[in-house]
């Protein structure tokens, strides 16, 4: 089966007819009357139930000591901002979705550091 390779001229023709105008707005009429955003009702959610926030803190923190670097990636950013600080560095290539994260040498130390007392903690406790 042989796929047909459309020339990009005419991809950008096909989609001309369908691309906003200068100054036009995607959703005009706006969000509809009443309705909730996802972030509203998790902010109201979790100020009602602080320990439902704690737990899913340490449910992150945990995930990021056991070695998860997109949990650790997160609370870097949440706790630091997003900004390149030289320790954490994260690029995104939107052309086919993947991500790259460089570490430091001494924040892999640290998590490895980490890690191991976490599971030495772990091993510890009795069953």
């Amino acid at each position: 089966m042989t796929t047909a390779i459309t020339p990009p001229a005419e991809r950008v023709a096909s989609v001309a007819p369908f691309k906003w105008k200068k100054g036009q707005s995607g959703n005009p009429a706006g969000r509809r009357k009443g309705s909730v955003s996802l972030a509203a009702a998790l902010q109201r959610l979790l100020v009602n139930e602080p320990d439902k926030l704690e737990s899913i803190a340490r449910t992150l923190v945990d995930a990021a000591i056991a070695g998860d670097v997109s949990a650790a990636r997160l609370l870097f950013e949440r706790l630091d901002g997003h900004k390149s600080t030289g320790f954490l560095a994260v690029h995104v290539d939107n052309s086919d979705r993947r991500t790259a994260v460089t570490v430091s040498p001494q924040v892999l130390a640290e998590i490895a550091e980490s890690r191991r007392k976490y599971e030495e903690l772990k091993n510890a406790k009795p069953d």
